[in-house]
This record gives structure tokens, sequence and C-alpha cells, in this order.
């Protein structure tokens, strides 16, 4: 996340030209931390239910609070702004999860108390096929599940797809956004349902 201050007048300008400006942040590092200066457009903290802030802004602040649910229980908490090594995005990432690497061109956002619960993000080339996409969603889902369920989102141009597994529940999110496509893969327990606070930390990933 970024938030900064401009200079005003010839004079401030020129010493911000002799000097510099902001201190180098570590967007993978855990915690709070100071905010930083990148380029662009002032950016819009207000993320939930807007996809759009991710393609269109470059500012950001160091974190957010992010509201989700967990078995039908409501809760706020802070998340903070991480950067993938991987891939070319940044998103918020709740305290209690930890984004990581799975492989190139895949990450994985994952609870720190069982790994088993986590969302892989994997970006999608500007000109993807999405009937390719969505048939090989389903067939891979087919594999876990012969009955494969809608999963409603709030997201516009978004298509979910879910199936269960005894207690596992596996469920897909194509992100259909012209600048910036993304497919998400959840795995989650019907005990331990997790998917609204992944997708609330999706809702502010980033590309650039």
């Amino acid at each position: 996340m970024t938030s900064w201050t401009r200079y005003i007048g010839c004079v401030t300008f020129a010493a911000f030209l002799l000097t510099g400006c902001g201190a180098t942040t570590d967007e993978n590092a855990d915690g709070p931390q100071e905010d930083s200066i990148e380029d662009g457009n002032e950016g819009n903290t207000s993320q939930r239910g807007n996809r759009n802030n991710r393609s269109d802004n470059k500012i950001r602040l160091m974190e957010q609070n992010l509201q989700y649910n967990i078995n039908g229980e409501a809760k706020e908490k802070t998340a903070f702004l991480k950067k993938s090594d991987n891939q070319p995005f940044s998103l918020y990432v709740l305290q209690q999860f930890k984004l990581s690497a799975e492989e190139p061109g895949k990450d994985i956002v994952f609870l720190i108390e069982d790994d088993s619960i986590y969302m892989r993000i994997e970006l999608l080339k500007a000109d993807v096929s999405w009937d390719e996409v969505e048939k090989n969603v389903q067939a891979q889902l087919k594999g876990i599940s012969e009955t494969i369920r809608d999963f409603s989102l709030d997201i516009e141009s978004g298509t979910g797809f879910e199936v269960e597994s005894g207690d596992d529940v596996i469920t897909s999110i194509l992100l259909k956004d012209e600048k910036a496509p993304v497919r998400l893969t959840m795995f989650t327990k019907n005990d331990r349902d997790y998917r609204d606070a992944f997708l609330e930390m999706a809702k502010t990933l980033m590309i650039g």
C-alpha cells in the first residue's frame, strides 16, 4: 500500500529533486509498514466489491481492514499489502494468512495454522479463451465429484464453480477482467469455511 504527499511550489520541488523522496519498503514483510511512494493516481482504499481499482490505481496504503464471514460469523481484521515475487501482482493479505509462490505462474495464500486451507492465484493471458478455461475448470472439478454447483459471486464478470469431497470444498472462480484476468482455486472445509475471506483478499488484487 502507499500514500504520498507532493511538493508545493518551485522551491519545494527543487529540494525534492536534490534530496530524493520516500523510503524503501518491503511489501512482503509481516505486519504494518511505513507508507511508500509509487507512480500512479490516488488509490481508493475501499476495495470491497470493486475489482477495477486493482488495475487502474497504483497508489495504495500499506494496510486496510477487510470484512468477511467464516461459517456465518462476521469478522473484520487488518490486512497488509503483499507483493508477489512470482507474478506481477499485489494484494492485501489478512494477518492469519501468508502469500507464497507455489510454482511458476501460480501463487497461494494459505492459512498459517493449517496450510491445507488455501487459495491458488493464477494470472491469465489478456487474450484468454474463457470458454476453454471454463471447460478445463469443470473437467478438473468433475475428477473430484460429478456434482458441480455454481458459486454465487458479487463481482462483475465473475464466474464460480464448486464441488465437495467429504469435508473438503473446492471452489474455482474466474475473474473475467479484461485488464487482469485471474483464475482462483480455493481449498477449504465445511467446518472451516474461509471462502469469503479468500474472496475479499482476491478483490484487492492489483496487477503491476
